[in-house]
């Protein structure tokens, strides 16, 4: 079974919402990297990958979920 590739907008659209989603719980990459798992040393340049436009990379579902629950939000409101 083929799995749909997401489009350029579709991807540039859910980064909006994360990026918003970070910064409305306040906390640095830091923090929510930190929350998601990641090493100290990782942790910011990892969110700070995932929330870049520029990036050419999709999050698997489990990095979506685990920034869900990082700030605290239902993985619906980020998809």
């Amino acid at each position: 079974m083929a799995t749909a590739k997401a489009t350029p907008e579709t991807v540039s659209l859910v980064r909006e919402k994360l990026r918003r989603a970070a910064k409305d719980s306040g906390m640095t990459q830091e923090e929510i990297g930190l929350r998601m798992g990641f090493s100290r040393d990782s942790a910011r340049k990892a969110v700070s990958r995932l929330l870049n436009v520029e990036t050419e990379y999709d999050p698997r579902l489990s990095t979506l979920l685990a920034f869900a629950k990082a700030v605290d939000r239902p993985l619906k409101d980020i998809l």
